[in-house]
């Protein structure tokens, strides 16, 4: 199981109506997305961490080691911003000249680099917030109350589950290799890497194969039946 998948499971907020909970992520979420004030960005921040760590009851360590990733490559696209090139400094605050040009920041890039980490973390927060809080079945039960389209319902539910499937036969075949020395020096990692991606193609594509197999003995057409979620 995901580690994020686990948490929407067992956290403390998992009986919560899930209409609640959605709307709730929505609409800070899209107020995230309007709102230019880096202040109120930062208490939506703060508000839906507090809501995270409190009431759901999700450690603040793991939690913040959720965050590390998707904020490493934030923090890594916030330097293309950060960073000025011009062929004059007159507007730079700090550079560095370069082949008769000037790389360094100006206040406005300073500016707007600090607004869109903001603006990111706040969404990425209220995303968290619905991911952490709301299991599966209950979010496609809501898209079915919703009317979306039965196709982008079916992909998600699959695209769902081959996560499960890809994870799965990745940690066997990588497990397997490691236990061979398969990645005892580079000569060997870089030719059991070619191996893993061939076995885990190979897998994939039967694991797929005994997928339509399974749905077609059970007579499916097309739309997958949810069980009503009975607190909403």
């Amino acid at each position: 199981m995901l580690v994020i998948d686990k948490y929407a499971y067992t956290n403390a907020l998992r009986d919560v109506d899930p209409y609640k909970k959605v709307l709730a992520s929505t609409f800070f979420l899209i107020l995230s997305l309007i709102i230019k004030n880096v202040y109120i960005l930062a208490s939506i921040i703060i508000f839906m961490s507090l809501s995270l760590v409190v009431l759901a009851k999700i450690e603040l360590r793991k939690y913040l080691r959720l965050l590390c990733i998707p904020l490493g490559f934030l923090f890594l696209s916030i330097l293309v911003t950060l960073v000025s090139i011009s062929t004059s400094k007159g507007n730079l605050l700090h550079s560095v000249e370069f082949l008769n040009l000037y790389i360094g920041v100006s206040s406005e890039s300073i500016d707007t680099s600090i607004h869109i980490l903001f603006r990111s973390i706040s969404c990425l927060v209220c995303v968290y917030f619905c991911m952490l809080t709301t299991p599966f079945n209950q979010l496609i039960y809501i898209m079915k109350k919703i009317h979306l389209p039965e196709t982008f319902i079916e992909l998600s539910m699959l695209t769902y589950r081959f996560i499960f499937i890809f994870l799965e036969e990745f940690t066997e075949i990588y497990k397997s290799q490691e236990l061979r020395f398969g990645y005892i020096n580079i000569k060997n990692s870089y030719r059991s890497l070619g191996l893993l991606a061939n076995l885990l193609y190979n897998r994939l594509m039967q694991r797929y194969e005994d997928m339509c197999v399974s749905l077609d003995m059970k007579l499916y057409d097309g739309e997958f039946h949810i069980v009503e979620v009975r607190n909403v």
